[in-house]
């Protein structure tokens, strides 16, 4: 039974081309909004959360990259003031005293290829920011669900991170080194 019908008062209705009223027309396309409005919410904290695990993933591989680094040469890439990581090469003789560019290949002057695409943040108004010493670095990232909790995330940002590409706001999501913290 539907809104006080049976499918057979319905199919007669149909039949005998009575047509429905207004208010019939009128529920039924109420219930259909509650039900699209539902959905597109739902779409929508999906695709932030499935960013938000594709940032943390992006960080871990950027990390093994790191260590891999370190203990080919002894210590970290360096940082820039902007947050990115110096000390890729893109042809022999040219010293690690090259950005390396979110997006593009992390790569010593040796040609040892440390990742073949260092990610990019999934969205363009965000990057990942990157900061180093000799022994240590930290990697941030900003998360867009502000409801996520757990190791890492400090949803009231990290202090001197800019994790934006037009304006400074702050990462929200860090990783580090095993001997300091983000």
């Amino acid at each position: 039974m539907i809104i006080g019908y049976t499918i057979k008062d319905m199919m007669k209705k149909f039949r005998n081309r009575e047509g429905f009223t207004l208010m019939e027309l009128l529920i039924v396309m109420v219930i259909l909004s509650v039900l699209v409005a539902i959905a597109t919410g739902t779409y929508a904290s999906s695709s932030r959360r499935g960013r938000d695990n594709r940032r943390k993933n992006d960080l871990r591989n950027i990390t093994t990259a790191l260590e891999t680094y370190y203990s080919d040469k002894g210590r970290y890439p360096s940082s820039n003031a902007a947050g990115e990581m110096v000390g890729c090469c893109a042809s022999p003789g040219c010293g690690d005293i090259q950005v390396c560019s979110w997006g593009g290949q992390f790569k010593d002057t040796n040609g040892t290829l440390y990742m073949v695409l260092i990610p990019e943040d999934p969205l363009s108004s965000q990057t990942y920011y990157y900061q180093a010493g000799t022994d240590t670095y930290r990697i941030y990232a900003k998360l867009e669900n502000t409801l996520d909790e757990g190791d890492y995330v400090n949803q009231s940002g990290y202090s001197g991170t800019d994790c934006s590409v037009d304006s400074t706001v702050a990462c929200t999501y860090g990783i580090s080194s095993g001997n300091t913290t983000p």
